[in-house]
């Protein structure tokens, strides 16, 4: 059993500052952890609410049966509320200016969705299908479409509740004046979908946003750790250890480390996860263990599937807490557009740029593996995470592959891992950095360039690497420009 050692009064500090003012017993029965699990529970609400599709349409669509039932023929006396939407004029002129509304919402939302379908196949096909998501969220698609949603809807219920309507003499009719507002409201719809799509086409937008929504992400994890313990160890598997196995065939999307900490610390167990997010796991499979926290204790019980329900799966990776997917996405950019089929090196180098930019934000956060102790200090929980050097190898390992004969790509990696090794904190980080150096290094000779951009490049290597010791980083080369 890991116990945290003399070192953690830091630790402790941070814990019972987090607990607050409740009672000792309280205290010990995990208090913090309880308020923290609450605050998680949020989080995975609202990440719900960000990842539904349908969520906004529907509600659109309830909105426009609504305002469509209740404005197609008020009560007089409600009328005067309505103010200037009130417009006079008899049944049958109000379904036409209805109908109007309705066909020129549904060819706006048509060209809408054109513009979609080519931004949706040009990220596909020359970016990365890994995008598709990414723009499936976005502002264009879950505020305008549901915009045109509801004025379509409220203008065909409206039509239909003036059918009903008896007579043929003109009064106020607040429904053409709802109408002719939410008109206005899909045309400022069209014209922002217009704009937003031709600057997301631009590939300096498209993966600056990437890098924006990976350190987001990155941030919310480097939250997650505030009562996180020092690292610690773990002991090897015990005899009496339990498998936890996969539930189903999927990737790990989140894994619910106070969760798992109240149930390990309510039956006296220790539990380790030995899947990071982000990874595939099969049905069946085992993905962590549980076992008692000593020789001594109550054997484990033969049922865990509370434990197993703390691990997320799903049919795909999630960006809402997989930092690796961002890097994934903006490294797939990269190396599509050193094909033979695109060749743009430039699309390559703004990726490094941003890459860049991420890994080093990922060095001033919290990296590795976590650990989740109870308030006595006893470490319960062990959850893998991957350890910036491990970002930094899968940033840097396919580019410097498909790159390394191109030298501005080349000399823009050896920039990067120079970046990143002066932002690192951890010695092996360090040391990581330097080894990348001589890898990328390694690859542009086998790559066979010309003896001049060799000697450049092995120049520019030198000059990092001087930087790695704490020097300037040299200048940049006007090839790198």
């Amino acid at each position: 059993m890991a116990t945290l050692g003399e070192g953690t009064q830091p630790w402790r500090e941070r814990q019972m500052a987090g607990i607050g003012a409740l009672p000792g017993e309280q205290a010990r029965s995990g208090g913090a952890p309880k308020r923290a699990r609450r605050g998680h529970e949020t989080h995975r609400l609202r990440d719900w609410f960000v990842r539904s599709t349908w969520l906004l349409p529907m509600l659109a669509a309830v909105l426009g049966v609504v305002l469509g039932v209740m404005l197609a023929d008020p009560a007089p006396d409600s009328v005067w509320a309505l103010g200037g939407l009130a417009w006079r004029g008899t049944p049958r002129e109000t379904r036409g200016v209805l109908s109007s509304v309705l066909g020129t919402a549904i060819t706006s939302l048509s060209i809408i969705l054109s513009l979609s379908m080519l931004v949706a196949q040009n990220l596909g096909a020359q970016y990365s299908p890994r995008l598709l998501r990414v723009y499936q969220r976005d502002a264009g698609i879950r505020v305008v479409l549901p915009v045109f949603i509801a004025t379509c809807v409220y203008c065909v219920v409206a039509m239909q509740r003036l059918g009903l309507v008896a007579g043929t003499q003109e009064q106020p009719r607040p429904a053409a004046g709802m109408a002719v507002l939410l008109l206005v409201a899909c045309g400022a719809a069209l014209v922002f979908q217009v704009l937003h799509t031709l600057q997301l086409m631009r590939v300096e937008n498209l993966v600056r946003m990437v890098a924006g929504i990976t350190l987001r992400v990155a941030r919310g994890l480097d939250g997650r750790r505030q009562l996180d313990a020092p690292p610690v160890t773990p002991q090897p598997p015990s005899t009496q250890a339990l498998p936890l196995r996969a539930p189903s065939d999927g990737f790990v999307v989140d894994v619910d480390g106070v969760a798992l900490l109240a149930r390990a610390e309510a039956r006296g167990l220790v539990v380790h996860v030995d899947v990071a997010i982000g990874e595939p796991v099969r049905q069946g499979a085992p993905i962590g263990r549980v076992e008692p926290e000593g020789p001594d204790r109550p054997r484990v019980p033969a049922e865990c599937g509370d434990f197993v329900s703390a691990i997320s799966l799903d049919r795909w990776r999630d960006q809402d807490a997989d930092v690796s997917l961002g890097l994934r996405q903006l490294v797939d950019i990269a190396i599509k557009a050193l094909s033979p089929a695109v060749n743009d090196p430039y699309t390559a180098v703004e990726s490094l740029d941003q890459l860049t930019f991420v890994l080093c934000g990922l060095a001033r956060l919290r990296q590795g593996p976590r650990v989740l102790a109870n308030g006595e200090g006893r470490a319960r929980v062990f959850l893998r995470a991957p350890e910036l050097r491990d970002h930094l190898e899968l940033a840097t390992d396919q580019i410097t592959r498909y790159g390394a004969g191109e030298p501005l790509v080349l000399l823009r990696l050896l920039r990067l891992v120079g970046e990143v090794g002066q932002c690192a904190r951890q010695p092996a980080d360090r040391q990581a950095a330097r080894a990348t150096l001589h890898r990328i290094l390694a690859e542009a000779e086998r790559a066979g360039a010309a003896p001049s951009q060799l000697e450049l490049q092995r120049r520019y290597a030198r000059d990092v690497e001087r930087a790695l010791d704490g020097v300037a980083l040299p200048p940049l080369q006007a090839i790198e420009f």
